[in-house]
C-alpha cells in the first residue's frame, strides 16, 4: 500500500483492531492509482480467537527455537514456497548459527500476533490500528494475495540487549508457513525504542544535542522490525531526529573529522552501547599502526579528553565512555574505557 492509500485511510475515524474492516472503494473517489477494491480486516492479540492465535504462535515460536537450535536448517521446511525463493536453506542456516553466536538468544516469548484476512487484491500493505492518530496505536503490515495471513514479534534475551523476531505466516495447503523472517536488536540495555524517543526528548529540551542525537538514532534502529512490519513510533523518530540540530562531530557521514588541540582523528562511528545493563557512549577511531599498547591508549585518552571538554553533558545520561582505536589497513584494535560508577564522588 502505498502513501496515498495510508493517508486516505488516516482521513477516517480511528479503527479498532477488533473491527478493522477497511474497504478500498471508500477512498477511490480521493485516489486514482488502483481500479480494484478490496477489504481486509486486521485483529491483534487478544483481539484474535484462542484457537486461531495459538496456532500460529505455535508455528512461529516453533521456527524460531528452529532457527536457534543446533541444526537451523530444520527450520527451512517450515517455510512457504514463496518464501524459500528467497533464501537458501544453506544460507538460511549460515546465517542463524553466527547470530546465534554473536548474540546467544534465550528465554523465547511471543510479543504480539496480528491476524490478517483479505478479499480481492491485496494492496501491499495493510494498516492495523486501534487509533489512528496516535503513532503508538497503528502498524503497517505487508500482506499478499493470500485470504488469511499473520506476523507474529517474538523477543528474545542476549547478553545486554532484547532481540526481536518478526515472522510473516501465510495459510498454504491448510497450514501455517513462513513467508520471511526478520531479526533485530529490540532494546538498548532494558530500554526499548518508545523510551528511548522519551529520553531524546527530555535531552532535546535541555539543548544536550550531541546526547538527544545518539538517543534518536538508537530509538530509530531499536523500532526496526524490518520490510514487513513498520511500527508507527518509527514515523515520530525519523520526523523528529530529521529536525535535530546536530554538533559539528556529528554532521555529513562517517568518518568524521574531529579536530582537537592534541591533533586530527578519524571517527569512524559514534553511538550508544549497553554493557552489563549500563548504556556508554562509544567512539571508534581510526589510526597508523601503533608501537603498543601503552601508545594506543594514549591516542584514545587524548580523543576522550576532547570529547569530555566538549560534551560534558554526556554524564547526564550515559555511565561511560569506551573509545576504541583501529589500525588503519590492519586487524589490530585496543579499547579504553571510562566507567563513571567506578570514579570517586
Amino acid at each position: 500500500m502505498d502513501n496515498t492509500t495510508l493517508n486516505c485511510l488516516f482521513m477516517k475515524k480511528p479503527i479498532s483492531k477488533r473491527f478493522a474492516v477497511i474497504l478500498l472503494s471508500m477512498c477511490l473517489a480521493e485516489t486514482s492509482f488502483s481500479q480494484t477494491p478490496f477489504a481486509f480486516s486486521c485483529a491483534d492479540d487478544e483481539h484474535i480467537s484462542a484457537g486461531t492465535r495459538d496456532s500460529v504462535d505455535s508455528v512461529a515460536q516453533h521456527f524460531a527455537e528452529r532457527l536457534l537450535g543446533q541444526d537451523p536448517a530444520l527450520a527451512y521446511d517450515m517455510m512457504s514456497d514463496a518464501g524459500k525463493q528467497q533464501v537458501t536453506r544453506e544460507q538460511l542456516s549460515a546465517q542463524m548459527a553466527a547470530l546465534v553466536q554473536q548474540f546467544e538468544p534465550t528465554n523465547l516469548q511471543v510479543q504480539h500476533t496480528y491476524l490478517i484476512d483479505i478479499k480481492g487484491k491485496s494492496p501491499g500493505r495493510v494498516v492495523c490500528a486501534t487509533d489512528s492518530s496516535k503513532s503508538t496505536e497503528w502498524e503497517s503490515l505487508s500482506a499478499t494475495d493470500v485470504p488469511e495471513q499473520a506476523h507474529v514479534l517474538l523477543s528474545a534475551d542476549t547478553r545486554n540487549n532484547k532481540i526481536v523476531f518478526a515472522v510473516w505466516l501465510v495459510s498454504e495447503q491448510g497450514a501455517w508457513k513462513v513467508q520471511s523472517i526478520w531479526m533485530n536488536v529490540a532494546t538498548l540495555a532494558d530500554k526499548g525504542s518508545e523510551q528511548l524517543l522519551e529520553l531524546a526528548r527530555a535531552q532535546k529540551k535541555k539543548d544536550h544535542m550531541f546526547n538527544a542525537a545518539l538517543l534518536y538514532a538508537a530509538a530509530g534502529q531499536t523500532a526496526n522490525r524490518g520490510p514487513n512490519i513498520q511500527l508507527g513510533v518509527a514515523n515520530d523518530i525519523a520526523e523528529e531526529a530529521s529536525q535535530l540540530s546536530l554538533p559539528i562531530e556529528l554532521q555529513g557521514q562517517p568518518p568524521f573529522t574531529w579536530k582537537t588541540p592534541d591533533g586530527t582523528f578519524q571517527v569512524m562511528n559514534v553511538g550508544p552501547i549497553a554493557v552489563g545493563g549500563k548504556i556508554y557512549v562509544m567512539i571508534q577511531h581510526e589510526a597508523p599502526a601503533w608501537p603498543n599498547d601503552k601508545a594506543a591508549d594514549e591516542l584514545n585518552k587524548k580523543l576522550l579528553a576532547y570529547f569530555k571538554g566538549r560534551f560534558p553533558e554526556y554524564t547526564d545520561l550515559f555511565s561511560g565512555v569506551v573509545v576504541r582505536v583501529h589500525e588503519r589497513g590492519g586487524s589490530h584494535g585496543y579499547g579504553t574505557v571510562e566507567d563513571l560508577s567506578t570514579q570517586a564522588k
